[in-house]
């Protein structure tokens, strides 16, 4: 039976996508045609089914029938895109909105386009670290078995906030001495005290730091391993290039890299 995918369902059912249009903002395009997408498949017409992108999927066929089938799969598409495009028109009538608000090469897209919809919500990295909404993906650390890593990032930036220096690095950067294994167990007992309040703090009472991990860290005295710079490096610009291109769908996760396991993890917070 004919399902719609989850994560367009999940748009449809938005509410964003259902309460009623706000007359003091500038409408969004990509709501105006969620809204029309959404009458189109309340409609008798479409049967609850998307609109059909014109693709022909994967089969074996001889010549004279893949093209005939390509022609009703294009005829039905041109069908579809017509029907949704009279559905864009109401919704724009219905917001006061003139006829040339979204264009046609835009609603085409969308339409062509709609089986494939993704909305992503990303949290910026002042509400990740002064807000509380880590206390409700806090899990998704722990279930990605990745939370002893970040919780040990993130009391890394606080070791330093509070002495002017990363866990693992000497005061004087000069001082070699300062360089040996009590430096760096010291500083690491400290970050493992920090992350587990941090823990605490998002409902993780019950995981503990991993300690040798904090060892690693403090360590490492907060240096940029070449390796390890260039794999980060490579998987920010391809993320980069995504958003830009407007071609693929970008990720919306934390992502660590551990050199050590030579493993990357993600998690969704």
């Amino acid at each position: 039976p004919y399902s719609t995918p989850d994560a367009v369902d999940q748009i449809l059912n938005d509410p964003a996508a259902v309460a009623p249009l706000a007359d003091d903002t500038k409408v969004d395009h990509f709501w105006l045609l969620v809204r029309a997408l959404r009458a189109y498949m309340a409609s008798e017409y479409s049967l609850g089914m998307l609109p059909l992108n014109g693709s022909i999927p994967d089969m074996k066929a001889d010549t004279k029938g893949y093209i005939a089938l390509q022609r009703i799969y294009k005829q039905k598409a041109a069908e579809d895109a017509a029907q949704f495009a009279t559905h864009v028109a109401r919704e724009l009538t219905d917001a006061g909105l003139p006829a040339d608000y979204i264009s046609s090469d835009e609603v085409a897209v969308f339409c062509r386009n709609a089986s494939n919809l993704r909305l992503l919500r990303f949290t910026s990295l002042h509400d990740e670290i002064e807000g509380d909404s880590l206390c409700a993906t806090a899990e998704n650390l722990v279930a990605a078995d990745v939370a002893s890593h970040y919780a040990l990032f993130r009391a890394s930036a606080r070791f330093e906030d509070t002495h002017g220096r990363y866990p693992g690095v000497a005061a004087y950067p000069n001082d070699v001495e300062m360089l040996d294994d009590e430096l760096v167990a010291g500083d690491a007992a400290q970050i493992i005290g920090i992350a587990n309040e941090l823990m605490a703090e998002w409902g993780l009472e019950s995981t503990k730091v991993d300690e040798d991990l904090a060892m690693e860290f403090s360590r490492s005295g907060h240096c940029e391993l070449h390796n390890i710079s260039s794999m980060t490096g490579g998987i920010v610009s391809q993320e980069a290039i995504k958003l830009i291109t407007h071609q693929y769908v970008p990720e919306n996760s934390l992502c660590i890299v551990d050199g050590v396991k030579a493993k990357s993890y993600v998690a969704k917070i």
